[in-house]
């Protein structure tokens, strides 16, 4: 089973809101709207208007496979190699979440739910955020990562855009800032990460993409203990919405 986030950012106030998930079992896909799609804002989906309902499907809705490249384009290969997947191994939802499923015509971004690899380890893979703000001291520094190169991050209490701002940086003496993580993961590398019972943490580099656009430079493998207890993105608006029990096939 595997499950991804819809989040819509509201034009307004400029915040990102968690409105739908998507989980894909057994080939079967279901839709269901969360509690952030309360927003007044947030218009539901064309032919998935009612967000008491759970919706489902054989095939990937047109709504998230409009915001996959096609398989016969040369953009397709690029993103699949800056994603550190292969042909072989390709899946759609691995893809919506690392790339965000981004379209220049709206304001959604797909995004993934942590993984529960094994028994108790936590385990996330991400765009480092923020590239194109750096200096070009940074910038230099980032094309000279390898991949496997451990990382580390760090909290940025002052920041203006961001209460729960962290930031990643090299695990050298210079300690050189080179982005951060995307902020809808945020509250989940805060709160593992000041678990007293954490013992250890591993930020590493998967690859660097030197002739990507900046969102898609630094790809990362985020990995840790799974605390007993611990529930990820515990915001209420990625609860599902309340629903009633009959399923609409589409």
């Amino acid at each position: 089973m595997k499950s991804v986030f819809v989040i819509w950012k509201d034009i307004e106030d400029g915040m990102w809101h968690p409105v739908a998930k998507l989980t894909r079992d057994k080939g079967m896909y279901r839709f269901n709207y969360t509690q952030g799609s309360n927003h007044p804002n947030f218009i539901a989906f064309p032919k998935m208007k009612d967000k008491t309902k759970v919706f489902v499907s054989n095939e990937l809705f047109a709504f998230f496979q409009n915001r996959l490249l096609p398989q016969n384009r040369p953009e397709f290969r690029k993103m699949l190699n800056w994603s550190g997947m292969t042909a072989d191994g390709y899946d759609e939802l691995d893809m919506l979440s690392i790339s965000g499923g981004a379209r220049q015509t709206d304001e959604y971004r797909v995004i993934a739910s942590p993984e529960r690899a094994g028994v108790d380890e936590y385990k996330i893979r991400f765009f480092i955020s923020g590239i194109r703000y750096l200096e070009s001291f940074n910038l230099h520094r980032i094309s000279d990562l390898i991949p496997g190169e451990k990382l580390l991050f760090e909290f940025e209490e002052d920041n203006e855009f961001d209460c729960n701002a962290v930031y990643a940086t090299t695990s050298d003496s210079e300690r050189v800032k080179i982005g951060y993580c995307p902020k809808y993961f945020n509250c989940d590398i805060r709160t593992l990460l000041n678990n007293p019972a954490l013992e250890e943490y591993r930020l590493t580099v998967v690859q660097v993409n030197n002739d990507a656009p900046p969102p898609y430079r630094l790809l990362c493998d985020f990995s840790t203990k799974w605390p007993e207890g611990f529930v990820p993105l515990i915001s209420n608006d990625y609860k599902a919405h309340t629903y009633q029990e009959d399923l609409i096939a589409i």
